[in-house]
């Protein structure tokens, strides 16, 4: 599945950035992905309130997730987040199917 990260470094992942490059950071990125069977399609360094966006592939939300905490817990981190692509067309189906019945207003068929 594709996801995309958006991140902020704190102010020691500036401060090891400083003593990097972007092959370098690349070349960690790619690693790890790897070892949990996905893959860097693109990685972008951004001005502004994020400083990275990155395109990955991974096998699950949940190969995403634990992605995201291993990052938090470097401590390089100030923000992750992680924006899963889906498909518009799924949605509107679903959205098609008809309107929730919030908790008491379910259509009553009788007593119990």
């Amino acid at each position: 599945m594709k996801v995309f990260f958006l991140g902020s470094y704190s102010a020691d992942g500036v401060a090891g950035l400083m003593n990097s490059s972007y092959a370098a950071r690349k070349t960690a990125v790619s690693g790890l992905l790897t070892k949990v069977g996905g893959k860097l399609k693109s990685l972008h360094y951004l001005f502004g309130e994020f400083d990275v966006l990155a395109e990955l592939e991974v096998p699950s939300v949940e190969t995403a997730s634990g992605l995201r905490i291993a990052l938090e817990q470097s401590g390089a981190w100030a923000e992750v987040l992680v924006l899963p692509e889906f498909d518009i067309d799924k949605a509107i189906k679903a959205h098609a199917a008809g309107t929730y019945k919030a908790p008491g207003q379910e259509e009553k068929k009788g007593k119990r």
